[in-house]
């Protein structure tokens, strides 16, 4: 537990940190971010609203158009359009790989090269899916980031329709 207690401060003190004015959904210095989660391309953007962000998660569907055919599709669009404006630091790739320890103690966090500004619930569902092969890892994350288990669903929505990987 004490190890998650540390995650959970770091994580926290991460967040605390202010956006540059004006800053867009980016990697940490205002440009294309990675994400090898994403598919399709090496790096996305930088994108100057949260709309445009996840217009392009959707491959440039546009999230105002009515996709009655698929429920779920029109769930997740309309996620998109309610969701906040807030961009908070983030690593992107919260894996236990990427976790250095000691005894109980967290000594460092490694493999910043996702890092960047993105929307609040953008750790917590990177965290969950960041390596199909630590299943392990997925009950943890709960522990030290706050679920979000609304935010998942439409995490799990995306990958359904737009891929992953």
């Amino acid at each position: 537990m004490r190890i998650l207690d540390q995650l959970r401060r770091m994580i926290t003190e991460l967040r605390s940190v202010p956006p540059p004015e004006g800053q867009g959904v980016s990697s940490i210095d205002g440009g294309p971010f990675y994400d090898f989660r994403l598919p399709s391309r090496l790096y996305w953007g930088p994108y100057g609203t949260v709309r445009e962000f996840h217009e392009a998660l959707v491959d440039g569907m546009n999230l105002d158009a009515d996709y009655t055919l698929a429920a779920d599709l029109s769930e997740l669009f309309e996620f998109y359009q309610q969701s906040g404006n807030e961009l908070v630091l983030t690593h992107g790739d919260l894996s236990s790989l990427n976790i250095l320890v000691r005894g109980d103690t967290v000594v460092g966090i490694v493999d910043w090269e996702t890092a960047g500004w993105f929307l609040v619930y953008w750790e917590y569902t990177c965290a969950k899916y960041v390596n199909p092969q630590n299943p392990f890892w997925a009950d943890p994350v709960d522990q030290f980031l706050v679920p979000m288990p609304d935010e998942l669903k439409m995490e799990t929505i995306r990958r359904k329709y737009f891929g992953d990987f």
